[in-house]
């Protein structure tokens, strides 16, 4: 869904995708396969897209329908990401094996996301964030509530 978003708001300020691309440091053709949903956006160009637009990433990803366009969008801070969700974590009292089985992926892989040692999918944090029914501008530190 979120081609949809990321052609209009491309269009909205009058981007071709080669600016676009250049904006984010990638070739035109991954820019591309992001818009088309060929390719997951990766979380750290997912950032790069929000701060271009000052749009939130749910916006971008189809999540929120619109926005409070007087928001500051900040750029994401991982450590904040990984401080949130080890706090969401220990408030509920979870394990990684409720986190694994909400997030369909493996133990080792779900340890190596809270210890910084992977990035964590957009996807995966899609599924974070309706885990612990929390924004996920706010869980990135993008927006204060």
């Amino acid at each position: 869904m979120h081609q949809n978003n990321l052609r209009f708001l491309r269009e909205k300020f009058d981007y071709t995708q080669k600016v676009v691309a250049e904006k984010l440091g990638c070739p035109r053709p991954t820019y591309n396969n992001y818009e088309i949903s060929i390719v997951m956006i990766p979380l750290d160009i997912l950032d790069k897209l929000s701060l271009i637009y000052n749009v939130p990433m749910s916006y971008i990803l189809g999540i929120k329908d619109n926005y409070d366009k007087n928001i500051k969008i900040k750029p994401m801070d991982y450590d904040k990401l990984i401080d949130n969700l080890l706090k969401l974590k220990d408030e509920n009292n979870q394990t990684y094996e409720v986190i694994v089985k909400n997030i369909n992926c493996h133990k080792t892989t779900c340890i190596r996301y809270y210890n910084k040692k992977v990035i964590i999918p957009i996807d995966r944090l899609i599924l974070l964030s309706k885990l612990y029914n929390t924004d996920i501008d706010v869980l990135c530190g993008k927006i204060s509530i």
